[in-house]
């Protein structure tokens, strides 16, 4: 028994936009408009972060043809640097990324639907742990009600955004005057400094697809396709958005502004009417919810598979075909935290070691075209190797970054990670599954 492929192209495509797309779009253009009071700068940087994104998908799509299995990262990581340096990601995913990114933004939703269904923490935190429930169902009843739970509630953020953004511009009151900002003349070293980190980690998620890659219908066309398109279309929503937003208003009136969109639409539209920036938010939200909860349990059944990992975890539901057991266990963890309420602590211990993954990744690269150059690549990475030199090189900058202004934060990241060397060699010790050194077989 396996997993089946029963993803499209299209849901594919729709996961990605999913996974990335959340509440950061509709947050962090306050705290860039302070850091970039020029508004040609301000536009730029969201460019330059989609730009920098298409790079990565442009770098993973290589890898995800050669390597079309579940776990992503997991799969390649392993065939460029050995199974221990699999682990460690999947290690680190099982514990804290998966869970903590499910526990942290279910808190989010939840919070945004406050100021409509008033609560207080307790009945928060288990109202947060109810969405968990729900979407753990969903997903432990087929890849199939999964995925077509991320298209309706993906598509259903698009169009909002679209109409938002379109009606912004054809009746909105705005003036283009706001793009004008003579004053201002910030250096343009800026946008590689503290603001372009802000941008990476709202672009961050598109790599959602790679992780289920076993389960997408002809993997070595439509894993690349998926990962490509699906980063273009969130830097071309990144881009006009902001571009509303300035269009709302001067970039002076939108320093320090935590609900931005809302902002934007009381000036475009009416006050009473910027309420309703609350429904794309929670649909953008639940469908990263939706998408973490899909692809997280994908890392532990991968390692599973490879006995590196609790047996159990790749059994596959007799009825769903899907990995219930492990989809259960991170969302297990997922709730504990909410109901904890230590997942930011944790997940901001990690942030390093997320980038310094994304580094290693870009790098595999390299390292499996020169191992292995006779592998037929389905797809090969256009611009190499320019591209996965830029992906690998700005991630390694903004991670070098973080590590001097956080070191004690990035070295408790980096603990948290090596604490599952023991277990790796345990694990190993019992197994003599060999590594997989090639490209699926017949995928």
């Amino acid at each position: 028994m396996s997993l089946k492929r029963e993803m499209s192209l299209t849901d594919a495509v729709l996961l990605v936009v999913g996974n990335v797309i959340g509440a950061g779009i509709f947050t962090t253009s306050g705290f860039l408009a302070g850091e970039l009071p020029d508004a040609g700068l301000f536009i730029g940087i969201w460019a330059l972060g989609g730009f920098l994104t298409v790079c990565g998908a442009l770098t993973y799509a290589e890898l995800a043809a050669l390597y079309p299995l579940a776990g992503g990262d997991y799969q390649y990581l392993k065939a460029a640097y050995g199974r221990w340096a699999g682990f460690l990601l999947g290690w680190t995913s099982f514990w804290i990324i998966g869970p903590g990114s499910s526990a942290a933004l279910s808190i989010a939703l939840i919070s945004y639907l406050k100021p409509f269904l008033p609560m207080g923490d307790t009945a928060g935190k288990l109202a947060a742990t109810a969405v968990i429930i729900i979407f753990t169902l969903i997903n432990i009843r087929g890849i199939r009600p999964g995925g077509t739970t991320q298209v309706i509630i993906t598509t259903g953020t698009i169009v909002l955004i679209a109409a938002m953004i379109i009606g912004g511009f054809l009746a909105g009151d705005g003036s283009w005057r706001n793009f004008y900002s003579p004053e201002n003349k910030t250096p343009l070293t800026k946008l590689v400094s503290t603001p372009m980190i802000a941008v990476i980690f709202t672009y961050s998620g598109w790599f959602a697809s790679a992780y289920i890659g076993s389960e997408i219908r002809n993997p070595r066309r439509n894993l690349p396709l998926s990962l490509i398109t699906g980063t273009l279309i969130v830097t071309v929503i990144y881009t006009l958005i902001n571009v509303l937003y300035l269009y709302a208003m001067p970039i002076e009136d939108m320093k320090g502004s935590i609900n931005i969109a809302q902002s934007a639409v009381s000036r475009l539209f009416n006050p009473s009417l910027s309420a309703l920036v609350t429904v794309p938010i929670v649909l953008a939200i639940a469908a990263s919810i939706n998408a973490n909860i899909m692809t997280g349990a994908r890392v532990c059944y991968a390692m599973a598979e490879d006995s590196a990992f609790w047996s159990r975890f790749r059994r596959l539901h007799p009825l769903y075909n899907t990995p219930y057991l492990s989809i259960i266990s991170q969302s297990a963890i997922a709730a504990l935290l909410v109901l904890v309420g230590t997942f930011n602590a944790l997940l901001g211990y990690v942030v390093f070691v997320m980038l310094l993954t994304s580094v290693a990744t870009g790098a595999s690269l390299f390292v499996l075209r020169y191992r292995n150059p006779a592998l037929p690549r389905p797809f090969r990475t256009w611009g190499y190797p320019i591209v996965p030199l830029l992906f690998t090189g700005a991630y390694a900058a903004i991670a070098a970054s973080i590590a001097s202004s956080e070191p004690y934060a990035s070295l408790l990241g980096i603990g948290i990670a090596l604490s599952g060397l023991p277990f790796y060699f345990w694990w190993n010790s019992r197994s003599k599954k060999p590594s997989i050194s090639g490209p699926e077989s017949g995928a």
